[in-house]
């Protein structure tokens, strides 16, 4: 249970992290803080490429389906992976990665959703 946990807390803050990266610019001339206007936008998407690789690195050892969970991560990493170069300046380039995460995440939730029914 507390690997599962742990998968979905980093799974959460990979996207809330990516989430962030388009708005860096903004935030930082309102003064906003947050992760993404700190590390800065190449170490804020690498850190989500990193925690989504967490994520499902922590759900292969969790009993069946977890394996198979663990692989629902692959679409968030190819969703990200174009942008861990993205600079500061370009930060808004990373919307269109949002927007589509915005989708890949109802079809993953529906996924999940299925597994956890199926397991269940």
């Amino acid at each position: 249970a507390w690997a599962v946990l742990a998968a979905f807390f980093l799974w959460g803050a990979a996207s809330h992290a990516f989430g962030a990266v388009q708005d860096i610019v903004a935030d930082r001339r309102a003064g906003i803080g947050s992760l993404a206007t700190v590390l800065g936008a190449r170490t804020t998407v690498r850190l989500s490429l990193a925690a989504y690789v967490g994520a499902g690195l922590l759900l292969l050892p969790v009993p069946w389906p977890g394996p198979l969970a663990s692989l629902l991560v692959l679409p968030y990493l190819g969703m990200v992976w174009p942008y861990r170069s993205v600079s500061d300046r370009d930060a808004r380039r990373a919307n269109h990665g949002w927007r589509q995460f915005l989708w890949l995440n109802y079809l993953v939730g529906f996924l999940v959703t299925m597994l956890l029914i199926w397991a269940w």
